[in-house]
């Protein structure tokens, strides 16, 4: 599917065409090869940067290829997706975004519908103007790293509600949330560094050919690149240092109960052992006497209160 929107003058915003034309911006989804020849002839860019764009396993990079004077940036972008076993619940992954800059046009494609540039066709990140194709791309690149800072709040927030849950209930639940957000944020993590790089080869070499503010804007995306860089990090230290706080706590619950159960063992064991020896069919101190059942009871509540108190006093049971 490919969708093509130049900046009206006059309306101030972007407007949808049929047609490609130059000083336009095209958002590609899932092209078809019809598609995809298309492009490659009409824009003159190689169909490589298309297919690239394309591959879910691609990794982030740029590169320019001088012989059609286009310029391919790839970018992980964050992705927020539903759990297919949770309905309820959501998964943070990431995917690669495709961007070719030419001299007169911007392509953006992936594979999938990429939601967050439905914000620059509703007009909500002013001065997105396709006709200045380089600032243009610096703005989505802008874009996705807050939505990155944007997701990691959400993360936290939800890992401080998880972790308030867990100091009431050690559940099964809450622990695999948690495995849940640490997964996302290794993506996250992974894709930012990945993308801090992609930052550093265009400010290097400045293929995109920058001006002078648009150096400064790329400047500013390359600190929200590592601020989220940092957050994703911290975030993921926390979760490690919870999980492992909380698993010493289930380690020490069970040991407080293979306590409690082995000391009350070894109590209820004694008069089962003082009453075995008077069972015993041969002649025992006292055996013959009316009151030997209260001398059993009693030798045995005096041998376990003894364990009970010496439990106590080593805090073996409370």
């Amino acid at each position: 599917m490919l969708e093509t929107y130049r900046f009206d003058s006059a309306k101030k915003k972007l407007t949808k065409h049929a047609k490609i034309q130059s000083n336009s911006w095209i958002n590609v989804t899932d092209p078809s090869t019809e598609e995809i020849e298309l492009l490659t002839k009409k824009l003159h860019i190689p169909s490589d940067f298309i297919y690239y764009s394309l591959d879910a396993d691609e990794s982030a990079r740029a590169e320019h290829d001088p012989d059609y004077n286009a310029t391919l940036i790839i970018f992980n972008i964050p992705i927020l997706e539903k759990d297919p076993q949770k309905p309820d619940k959501y998964l943070y992954k990431t995917s690669p975004l495709g961007i070719i800059v030419t001299d007169s046009t911007v392509l953006t494609i992936n594979k999938t519908p990429v939601t967050f540039l439905q914000s620059f066709v509703d007009g909500q990140i002013k001065g997105f103007n396709p006709q200045n194709h380089r600032r243009s791309v610096l703005q989505i690149l802008f874009r996705i790293s807050s939505i990155y800072l944007q997701y990691l709040r959400d993360i936290n927030r939800s890992r401080e509600q998880i972790e308030n849950r867990l100091q009431s209930s050690l559940r099964n639940e809450e622990l695999f949330d948690l495995m849940t957000i640490q997964r996302g944020l290794v993506y996250f993590m992974m894709s930012l560094k990945t993308d801090k790089m992609v930052l550093a080869s265009l400010m290097r070499t400045n293929m995109l050919d920058l001006n002078e503010d648009e150096i400064e804007l790329l400047d500013d995306i390359q600190i929200e690149n590592h601020q989220a860089i940092e957050m994703a990090e911290i975030s993921n230290t926390i979760i490690n240092e919870t999980a492992d706080t909380y698993s010493s706590i289930i380690n020490n619950n069970m040991n407080s109960v293979m306590k409690f159960l082995a000391s009350y063992s070894i109590i209820l064991t004694i008069p089962g052992l003082v009453f075995s020896f008077y069972g015993m069919n041969v002649d025992l101190p006292l055996s013959h006497s009316k009151t030997s059942w209260l001398i059993t009871l009693f030798i045995s509540l005096i041998i376990s209160g003894v364990l009970v108190y010496r439990f106590w006093r080593k805090r073996y049971i409370k």
